[in-house]
């Protein structure tokens, strides 16, 4: 988690606090809290009782361990571990030292009687099963299954958990409608998540001004540091203020609230957040490192950072700039992965900017970069007969196509595969070879067509968790926007050529994907130039010093015809060889080999002498032949198709 919690006292110099903002906020990658000197500061006060919560309200409900974190997770935009499995990875020996603690030394908080350690949690620490680092908590892995602690017979059995229709329909539903839907359903899941909203509100609002500075103080503290999509004051500012109060206290009458929140109408306005020690709205932090971060995020209510003016923008994109030269080309898509759409919308991009900018990035405002390729889009081509030609009943296909898949994207403009990847190959040159610089912006996963995407790009700047890698094996495939050229390209420039071919097609060949942006260097992906930064929210100003540097050293292309050595057939024999003893040693399957003797190929530059010199264009011909062929394999399709429905590999 990125949250820093710093606290000043009597003896503290304010320029100590000061230098160690600056300092943890750019170098390390952190998010900077103010918290006041009370127990738990102000992510674990809120981020605990939240989880007491949980607890209190499943034991008054009867809901099971696996039910509540069915619930508290992912649908209710928190964390996959939700609760209890969050619990076993914390450790539950420190979660119930928390409790201990909080029991101790909050005797006058209203709550208090939610902080005692329940049974469960006493007998599990006693038997030793304190989560994750002894493999057994309230979860623990028997016969290959994942089983539940049961308090009642003290045994694990089959996690058999369901979430109710009406309640999974409620948290579909935006979240501005949560707290009166799941209060007028009586379900006891609709009961349990109304009841932990409703005192964590409650909670937050009476301890506010004891823990933190503003409302903002807590909502941040939530998304850093129990990674939170939503903070508890932004989801009662949607669902109305006053009238969410009301409810509460209609059912709980009794409860404790502050003063100032009577006269509070919004938490959130574009002023800022509420503050009830100021009685009015305070804007953020004014600390000179944060003019680094030029679309710094904002939360529900307030008014956000950087909007631009855009230049155009659709459905898959937004391209926009920020009166200062520099183009900026964003993916709206799911997950930022590579659409028709997409790459249609980079080919106008970049011929606009390079008619009217003296720069262009690529950037996204949140992770990841670009997860790859439109696998929906390339699947429904093969099934309809659109690889490589179109003809008088494609139009009728696709129809029949939309009829019985109502449900799934539309592919009314799809074309030929072979056409799209032609188009990709052309429009990922263009870039490369630009009139102006072009400059990535990477930050979380790029993956094949994205890792395709940011080695055309003449410079990169990545974040330190950035996750790059040509990973189509995957998917019965290979890269074929220029991947392998480019990993060729990369190749020639080094002294032993054949060695790091092999560290190339291994790569490639096992789908490897970089752990961080510093091994992505190592694996070749991200060059020696390029700039790796802590603290992604600077990724785009440093994109632009870098596009500015760039500008002003008179930047210009290279040549795109430029020739290159490759390995030829030697150095395809010799990973062939390797490969041959893989498959009879059972370590891959048949199709493997297929698909590994064909990514061999285009890095070796097919049946040519070794250090023949060749150009791009001639590897990108045989990425793209090689691709259609892989494409008209049954084992490829059931690759794509599995990859789509269960999301990980099939290896067939």
């Amino acid at each position: 988690m990125s949250l820093v919690e710093l606290i000043s006292t009597e003896k503290t110099k304010p320029d100590l606090l000061d230098r160690l903002e600056g300092f943890f906020t750019s170098e390390l990658g952190k998010n900077i809290l103010y918290a006041k000197d009370k127990p738990g500061f102000i992510a674990n006060r809120i981020g605990v009782f939240s989880i007491a919560a949980c607890i209190h309200h499943a034991d008054r409900l009867g809901l099971d361990f696996d039910t509540v974190d069915a619930l508290t997770g992912t649908k209710l935009k928190r964390p996959k571990s939700a609760t209890f499995r969050t619990a076993d990875l914390v450790g539950l020996d420190i979660l119930k030292h928390v409790f201990e603690q909080f029991d101790q030394v909050l005797s006058d908080d209203p709550w208090h009687a939610y902080f005692k350690t329940p049974q469960w949690l006493e007998y599990l620490f006693e038997q030793r099963a304190l989560g994750e680092k002894t493999k057994a908590g309230i979860y623990k892995k028997e016969d290959g299954e994942i089983r539940v602690y049961q308090p009642e017979s003290q045994n694990y059995n089959k996690a058999n958990y369901e979430i109710e229709a009406s309640v999974k329909s409620i948290l579909k539903t935006n979240v501005s409608r949560w707290i009166a839907a799941l209060r007028a359903n009586q379900h006891p899941q609709s009961q349990f998540l109304y009841s932990v909203i409703k005192d964590t509100c409650l909670y937050s609002a009476y301890h506010l001004q004891t823990i933190a500075h503003s409302t903002r103080d807590i909502d941040w503290a939530l998304h850093w540091g129990f990674g939170w999509e939503v903070g508890i004051f932004e989801l009662w500012q949607a669902n109305g203020v006053q009238a969410s109060l009301a409810l509460f206290l209609q059912d709980d009458a009794n409860v404790s609230t502050p003063n100032w929140i009577n006269g509070v109408t919004d938490f959130y306005t574009d002023k800022g957040a509420y503050s009830p020690s100021e009685d009015d709205y305070t804007p953020y932090s004014k600390h000179v490192v944060y003019d680094r971060q030029l679309h710094r995020p904002a939360l529900m209510g307030e008014s956000k950072h950087g909007q631009g003016v855009t230049i155009f923008e659709n459905d898959s994109v937004k391209f926009f700039h920020e009166n200062d030269g520099i183009a900026i080309f964003s993916l709206k898509t799911k997950l930022h992965t590579l659409n028709l759409e997409v790459i249609d919308s980079l080919k106008q991009a970049i011929e606009i900017a390079e008619q009217d900018f003296r720069a262009m990035i690529l950037w996204q405002d949140s992770a990841p970069f670009c997860a790859g390729a439109n696998l929906y889009e390339i699947v429904a081509g093969a099934k309809l007969g659109m690889i490589d030609h179109q003809n008088l009943f494609t139009s009728f296909k696709k129809k029949a196509w939309q009829l019985l898949k109502p449900n799934l994207p539309n592919i009314d403009n799809l074309k030929p595969i072979n056409e799209v990847i032609e188009l990709l190959q052309r429009v990922l040159m263009s870039l490369k070879y630009s009139k102006i610089p072009t400059i990535a912006a990477v930050e979380g996963l790029a993956l094949g067509g994205g890792c395709e995407l940011l080695m055309h790009c003449n410079r990169r700047v990545s974040h330190t968790e950035s996750y790059i890698g040509l990973v189509e094996m995957g998917v019965g495939l290979l890269p074929a926007g220029g991947g392998c050229k480019e990993m060729a390209r990369r190749a020639a420039k080094h002294k032993d050529l054949f060695t790091t071919l092999a560290q190339y097609f291994e790569q490639i060949g096992l789908a490897k994907v970089s752990e961080s942006a510093k091994l992505a260097v190592d694996m070749g992906y991200l060059d020696d130039n390029d700039v790796i930064v802590s603290q992604r929210l600077e990724l785009l100003h440093v994109a632009k010093q870098q596009a500015k540097l760039m500008i002003n050293e008179h930047y210009r292309p290279e040549d795109v015809n430029q020739a290159f050595k490759v390995g030829g057939a030697s150095a395809k024999a010799n990973i062939l060889a390797q490969l041959t003893n893989m498959r009879i040693g059972e370590f891959i399957s048949q199709h493997d080999e297929l698909i590994a003797q064909k990514i061999a190929d285009v890095l070796c530059g097919g049946e040519v002498d070794a250090n023949t010199e060749v150009n791009s264009q001639y590897l990108l011909d045989l990425e793209k032949t090689h691709f259609i062929e892989l494409l008209k394999q049954d084992k490829t399709q059931e690759r794509i198709e599995h990859m789509l429905i269960k999301h990980k590999p099939l290896r067939n």
